[in-house]
């Protein structure tokens, strides 16, 4: 997923001080590297876009391991968006392809014979990144259900199941109020953003129209709208010039600029504060919507539930093997974070939901992989923060070991998760109409400063490979990911 403003000097700096680390080899094998394919690759890196650029490139044969092409496999490297492939398969191996996220709501308090509920309502997270408003007004019908009409106390968003730190380690200030980089909490809702719009007024001068989630911004609870758009002239191509920002560390947004007269809507995906006050604004409106009446002076707010406090409504997420198709397809940066932070829980929710538990796990599915880990740096679980750092050897050698030694439901379920070349997710309009559509299943990643491919190709003889290409200071993204497809093609070609 694409970052912009990251400081170039500061991904220079973990580049600069990252030492190639020596890796393990397999016991017996050698590399057998095809002179053929080995001068075909060679000459796409040679590229001059490619002179000033950190390259590194594994690819080995899923059948007999042997390494067809490798360009400095142990050189440290960011990731960008690679970073999701450590992820998604510590979280199959931890968690379990079935794996469920829960959200429950939670009061020590009962409704009397009128239905007055006189304390308390706890809507308590898991972490599940795909908590959505429509599940919650699921979950408000199920508290109407249980006999409430009426609550008398405070609406409190549980997120404790993940440390308080709500970014990633790294992440750049000046992107936080974009869609890329949600705070991620134990409770979430709708991606942690909300959808602003501008549309024109009618006439000239007039103040522009702002909507948040297609709603006016005056039945707007949580957030707040600074609107410093006018409507303009209609020029001959009108073309609105409309910035969105939220105030850094508030709920406030500022919208500012112009748009033309008939000119067509301009919206964008903005990040929200305290994502679990955020979370029990919203479950507010679904207990209003299902009838039921919340009468408090102070009506949200964030805390713990009490472990005494009896389960009123459950609401459950899709299980893991489909989350990581939400999650790896469209490179969605929430599900990275929350992940990483629910692996470090476990799948007995009783660990500690931190970025440092979370990297511990991955580390401990590499040793058991025995995959060699030197060159490693977790700082995130999305691939966001350039101050995370893995080898082509390690993505490549842990791809192997998800198509060799998972479980079947495990490994189809990490496959199956990737985006395939011409077909789907962020591949969708790579290898496009070529005989390597559908043939590809990849994880893209790009940051300014960084692009990478990694994932596996079927060959046309059928012959299937595993392959890592990071790229670090290419000339631009475009000309890394043109040399990434033609290295793929060329491993499509065979050897």
């Amino acid at each position: 997923m694409t970052l912009q403003n990251v400081a170039f000097a500061h991904a220079f700096f973990f580049l600069a001080f990252s030492l190639p680390c020596i890796a393990q080899t397999v016991p017996g094998k050698s590399p057998a590297i095809s002179t053929s394919l080995s001068t075909k690759i060679s000459t796409i890196l040679s590229r001059p876009t490619l002179k000033h650029a950190s390259v590194g490139v594994l690819a080995r044969s899923l059948k007999s391991g042997e390494t067809v092409f490798e360009r400095n496999p142990d050189l440290s490297l960011i990731p960008a968006s690679n970073q999701k492939i450590l992820t998604a398969a510590t979280a199959l191996r931890t968690l379990g392809p079935a794996f469920l996220y829960q959200t429950t709501v939670c009061s020590v308090a009962k409704p009397d014979a009128a239905g007055t509920l006189r304390g308390d309502l706890f809507l308590r997270g898991s972490g599940d990144p795909s908590l959505t408003t429509a599940r919650l007004e699921d979950l408000a019908r199920s508290v109407a259900s249980s006999g409430v009409k009426r609550v008398i106390g405070r609406i409190v968003g549980d997120g404790s199941a993940f440390e308080s730190q709500t970014l990633g380690n790294g992440w750049q200030w000046d992107d936080e109020s974009y869609y890329y980089s949600p705070q991620v909490s134990g409770l979430n809702c709708d991606g942690n953003v909300v959808l602003v719009s501008v549309r024109p007024a009618a006439r000239l001068a007039e103040p522009a129209t702002v909507l948040i989630n297609g709603r006016p911004v005056g039945e707007e609870t949580y957030i707040t709208v600074e609107s410093r758009v006018q409507t303009v002239l209609n020029q001959k191509e009108p073309v609105a010039r409309v910035s969105f920002e939220r105030v850094r560390g508030m709920n406030r947004i500022v919208v500012s600029g112009t748009i033309p007269v008939g000119a067509k809507e301009e919206s964008e995906a903005i990040t929200v504060e305290d994502p679990s006050r955020f979370t029990a604004s919203r479950f507010v409106l679904a207990l209003v919507k299902a009838g039921v009446a919340v009468e408090t002076p102070l009506w949200i707010d964030s805390g713990v539930t009490p472990t005494n406090a009896p389960v009123i409504a459950t609401s459950e997420s899709k299980p893991l093997t489909e989350l990581l198709k939400d999650f790896l397809k469209p490179s969605d940066n929430l599900y990275g974070e929350a992940l990483l932070k629910t692996v470090g829980r476990g799948e007995a929710r009783t660990g500690s939901g931190t970025i440092n538990a979370g990297g511990k796990r991955i580390a401990g599915l590499l040793e058991t992989a025995k995959i060699d880990g030197g060159g490693l740096h977790v700082s995130d679980g999305s691939g966001l923060s350039v101050q995370n750092t893995v080898t082509p050897r390690l993505l490549c050698d842990l791809l192997i070991y998800v198509d060799g030694r998972f479980a079947p439901a495990e490994r189809d379920a990490f496959t199956n998760g990737l985006p395939i070349g011409g077909v789907d997710g962020t591949l969708r309009g790579r290898f496009k109409n070529t005989p390597l559509a559908g043939n590809v299943r990849a994880k893209t990643g790009t940051l300014f400063g960084a692009s990478s491919l990694s994932g596996y190709v079927t060959a046309k003889s059928g012959e299937r490979f595993a392959f890592s290409i990071l790229m670090n200071h290419s000339a631009s993204a475009t000309d890394a990911r043109q040399a990434q497809d033609a290295i793929v093609t060329a491993l499509y070609e065979g050897r």
